[in-house]
């Protein structure tokens, strides 16, 4: 089976992602409707992967977090950064995801010669 993948995010972030084919976008407005947007995603049978603004994500707060620990498998939700404030986490959730799933820590260091 074959997912589809669903970004939420401000107008740039989500006009980006919708122009490289991603169809599941959804524009934030307010907290009430991206919670509902969210929730949405996260039942659906083909959605497989949510990218999510942080800026987003910190600002339903409580919500979000609440969600994320009662979600299946999946969708695997991801929170990047946006187009505007480009913000930057001090954990790197992709690669908590990969340490996690694989169980241990991937080192990548360069060859000396």
């Amino acid at each position: 089976m074959s997912y589809k993948v669903a970004v939420i995010g401000d107008a740039d972030t989500v006009t980006g992602f919708a122009l490289s084919g991603v169809s599941y976008t959804y524009v934030h407005a307010d907290k009430d409707r991206t919670l509902a947007k969210l929730a949405e995603f996260m039942v659906s049978e083909e959605v497989g992967l949510v990218f999510i603004t942080h800026r987003i994500a910190e600002e339903i707060g409580a919500e979000f977090r609440r969600m994320m620990r009662a979600k299946k498998l999946l969708p695997v939700v991801l929170r990047i950064p946006d187009f505007k404030t480009g913000y930057i986490p001090v954990v790197d959730e992709l690669y908590e995801l990969i340490k996690r799933t694989v169980g241990a820590e991937i080192v990548v260091r360069a060859e000396e010669g």
